[in-house]
């Protein structure tokens, strides 16, 4: 993250000019389906240490692409519960979009839903876990690394040469919808944000508000 100088000095803004740059990709062998490529890719800094985020990748078949046109994208972002869906990549495939569907919270798509497996690199863990993350810096927070996580995996689909970067739009679901709302905010690269639905208002009626009120009322 940059510190602005002018601003207060615990402010923390998103470097947009690093989460433009196309991340390090790493190999992920052990997590490869059919039809899509499994990959780790560089993240934000976790506490001073380096961090990967996992995704599946996919396009459509080539047919396309031999006629010399590039294929849209989609980046998929997923709720609460949720983690890198293979099947969410070929859906849009199905569709004749290029689609990256990345886990959000340090974990691979092994286990059971919700209880996916945390890898050696991960960031914060997620959703409702990031109430307890309120006084740490913001730096450290699971929206800023759920958001540079998007950001980063947009940069990684522009930069392949078989898509079209004037063409890519974010769509996501639950809490993937609120990561929706808040990139698009972030990320003026993006032609379309879609959230399918999002989280909000949950101080008035949600499961969490016995944990909100165990926060108490300044968070």
């Amino acid at each position: 993250p940059a510190q602005d100088s002018k601003s207060a000095p615990s402010m923390v803004r998103f470097d947009l000019e690093a989460l433009s740059k196309p991340p390090a990709v790493f190999p992920a062998e052990d997590l490869q389906v059919d039809g899509v490529k499994a990959l780790y890719y560089e993240g934000a800094k976790y506490k001073g240490q380096p961090t990967r985020v996992f995704a599946y990748y996919g396009v459509p078949k080539k047919t396309e692409a031999e006629n010399g046109k590039k294929f849209p994208a989609m980046v998929l972002i997923h709720g609460g519960g949720g983690s890198a869906f293979d099947r969410w990549v070929k859906l849009w495939n199905s569709r004749g979009y290029a689609a990256i569907a990345m886990d959000l919270c340090g974990c691979v798509p092994v286990g059971t839903y919700g209880k996916w497996k945390r890898h050696d690199f991960g960031g914060p863990p997620g959703w409702d876990a990031s109430f307890s993350q309120l006084d740490d810096p913001i730096g450290d927070q699971w929206t800023f690394h759920a958001v540079s996580a998007i950001a980063l995996g947009h940069s990684l689909i522009r930069s392949f040469p078989e898509v079209d970067a004037d063409r890519i739009g974010a769509t996501g679901i639950s809490w993937g919808g609120y990561l929706t709302c808040v990139v698009a905010g972030v990320d003026s690269r993006f032609k379309c944000a879609v959230p399918v639905y999002g989280c909000g208002y949950l101080g008035d009626n949600s499961v969490w508000l016995p944990s909100f009120e165990k926060l108490g009322k300044e968070k």
